[in-house]
């Protein structure tokens, strides 16, 4: 019979994605695992690969559009075979052929059973556009997003209502968007602040130069999180509902902003790399974030955040735990300051580094132990 090949599951905040192109026609044959299409996230590019093997007997979405999670893209089956004996095979509740954007049919008030996404009913809901009144033009009938906009557009025109003021944010930014309310609204912040010397951090720059390069704060700070992460594994762990997800190693994400727009790439196994390595990976992930060709896997899988606002006049700041992860460390900027040493003052470079935690999976106590390895580790040089 034949297969539906949906659009998976891109991550925790994806809820559409636009199919960029196709590498398969109708009509050819594809083996499981095989690329049939590349796939746009909001900041990523990912490959589509085909859950069925066979011939490809229709391409659903064309390329260019946007689809939803769970949306039907394709189909896959035996040459000459009826699409219908795939759709009857489809579990209850699935998604409706041609959709293309995770449409499901459902009871819309005052009308009849129509299908529409739970991402366009989320917009009809928004722009107070009453779904019983839209005559979908979809495949099937289905209600699109261009729908319900245009309803919006002539129910203001009848009552006189001029549009909305502004510009809509860009895709990657609208990401960022719905992460930081998501956050701020789920997330109970716990922050605590410390004063880190970095005497000894600057002479480790100085001394281990990478391809005569300076190492990066940015790679000085992700080595003493991952350590001191050894000795805390709780703070790389995720809470979901009231149980612990431990995560299988130390994946630090690292905020990169362009501009506006803000990505979180992400640094795998940080705690098994030098800091020359980590140096080069993070210059690497910088210059795939600049030239957009970051992919989903280096956008994914992180557990805690480094954010670093040094490289201006900023002497702290609070950050924002990302929605999948429980921790973020933020960065000002190195100043150099009167301490007290054996009873003598002497000036010594300083930065105030913060740190925001899950407070509903780790305690104040836990929090403040961490942040003084982190100390520990950087001022002792114990990132080498």
């Amino acid at each position: 019979m034949a297969v539906a090949i949906k659009l998976p599951d891109m991550g925790t905040n994806v809820q559409e994605c636009k199919l960029l192109t196709w590498r398969v026609r109708d009509g050819d044959t594809v083996r499981r695992g095989d690329v049939l299409a590349d796939i746009e996230t909001d900041k990523a590019v990912a490959e589509l690969e085909s859950t069925a093997e066979g011939v490809v007997l229709k391409l659903v979405v064309k390329a260019g559009a946007m689809a939803g999670t769970g949306g039907i893209l394709a189909y896959v089956g035996k040459a000459g075979e009826s699409i219908d004996d795939g759709v009857k095979a489809e579990a209850p509740g699935a998604v409706s052929p041609g959709a293309g954007s995770a449409e499901a049919a459902v009871a819309v008030p005052g009308g009849p059973f129509t299908r529409v996404s739970s991402i366009v009913r989320n917009l009809a809901a928004k722009l107070e556009v009453d779904l019983s009144g839209v005559k979908g033009t979809g495949v099937g009938g289905v209600i699109t997003r261009e729908d319900v906009q245009r309803a919006s557009r002539e129910r203001a025109a009848t009552v006189g209502a001029k549009p909305a003021p502004g510009e809509p944010l860009p895709r990657a930014q609208a990401a960022v968007a719905r992460a930081v309310e998501k956050s701020w609204k789920e997330i109970p912040h716990l922050t605590i602040t410390a004063s880190i010397d970095m005497t000894s951090a600057e002479a480790i720059r100085t001394e281990s130069g990478c391809g005569g390069a300076r190492i990066s704060y940015d790679a000085i700070f992700l080595k003493a999180m991952a350590r001191a992460a050894e000795s805390f594994p709780i703070v790389t762990a995720m809470l979901a509902g009231e149980r612990v997800v431990r995560s299988q190693g130390i994946h630090i994400a690292l905020a990169i902003g362009i501009e506006n727009e803000l990505y979180l790439p992400v640094v795998r196994d940080a705690d098994k790399k030098d800091l020359s390595s980590l140096h080069k990976e993070l210059a690497e992930l910088s210059e795939k974030v600049k030239g957009g060709s970051l992919n989903v896997s280096q956008m994914s899988g992180g557990s805690m955040a480094l954010s670093n606002l040094g490289m201006y006049p900023i002497d702290a700041f609070d950050g924002i735990i990302f929605p999948e992860h429980s921790t973020i460390l933020t960065v000002g900027a190195i100043q150099l300051q009167p301490v007290v040493r054996e009873n003598e003052v002497k000036i010594r470079p300083r930065v105030t580094v913060k740190l925001a935690a899950d407070h509903r999976l780790i305690n104040g106590r836990t929090a403040a132990a961490f942040l003084s390895k982190v100390k520990e580790i950087v001022e002792s040089g114990g990132i080498l």
